[in-house]
């Protein structure tokens, strides 16, 4: 492709750098990797606790739990997507977003991993 020589940046304009479409990858990749079964782990913990015959099904705290669930498996399933994006392109915004999913996915995560190690001793 020819470059051309209006897009050029400005005399005082700075060019940011990407970085490989690899390195951007295999971040995601390993976030995939970290993420998988805290989100199968929480998936079927909210099922049980709202499928849970004690109570009724409409009761408020099991919706709030409905939707509190969703908006963290959302924040899982985002993140590592997220967090690959933003190493690649290195934009403000883009580790804005990462950040904001990574922290209720670290925060899932580290449940899971604290209540495992409880279960061991």
């Amino acid at each position: 492709m020819t470059e051309n020589p209006r897009l050029t940046p400005a005399h005082g304009d700075r060019v940011q750098q990407e970085r490989s479409q690899l390195a951007g990858t295999v971040v995601a990749l390993v976030g995939w990797a970290v993420v998988v079964v805290p989100i199968i782990l929480m998936s079927v913990l909210i099922f049980a606790a709202v499928m849970e015959p004690s109570q009724s099904l409409a009761a408020p705290a099991r919706i709030a739990l409905i939707f509190a669930g969703a908006v963290l498996l959302f924040c899982m399933i985002a993140a590592p997507h997220l967090l690959g994006q933003a190493v690649r392109f290195k934009e403000k915004a883009m580790w804005r977003a990462a950040l904001i999913t990574g922290i209720p996915t670290v925060c899932v995560v580290l449940y899971f991993v604290f209540r495992w190690l409880s279960n061991l001793g």
